[in-house]
């Protein structure tokens, strides 16, 4: 087997190329941002439980415990009802899946990429 060296370049460009305008670079972008969605920010009872619910379990309580101690603190639910475990379950997950969907961010993709010359 003999390894030829050959080029697939089929035209090179010369300076008259380039300096007549003769040459486009075309290609598209993806945009991916979080701000060309939206999303409801929280008031401030929500941020409040939120934040609260976080502190509670770094400090070692479960969902039942918290929930008691809302209730125990006279703190009703978004929709003025007593709080439940699930409550505070709910309140942690969705505040997570908000956080990384606010917090993320995208890399611009580049793609198709063609040289034109005329």
């Amino acid at each position: 087997m003999s390894s030829n060296s050959y080029s697939t370049v089929t035209k090179s460009l010369s300076r008259e190329d380039y300096s007549r305008g003769k040459v486009n670079l075309l290609f598209d972008i993806d945009i991916m941002e979080t701000s060309l969605n939206f999303y409801p920010k929280y008031n401030s009872h929500q941020t409040y439980l939120f934040n609260k619910s976080i502190e509670l379990q770094k400090s070692g309580l479960g969902y039942r415990r918290i929930s008691k101690w809302f209730n125990e603190n006279n703190i009703l639910t978004i929709k003025g009802k007593e709080f439940k475990p699930n409550h505070v379950s709910s309140i942690l997950k969705k505040g997570k899946i908000r956080y990384e969907r606010n917090t993320r961010t995208f890399k611009p993709k580049i793609e198709s990429i063609r040289l034109v010359i005329h």
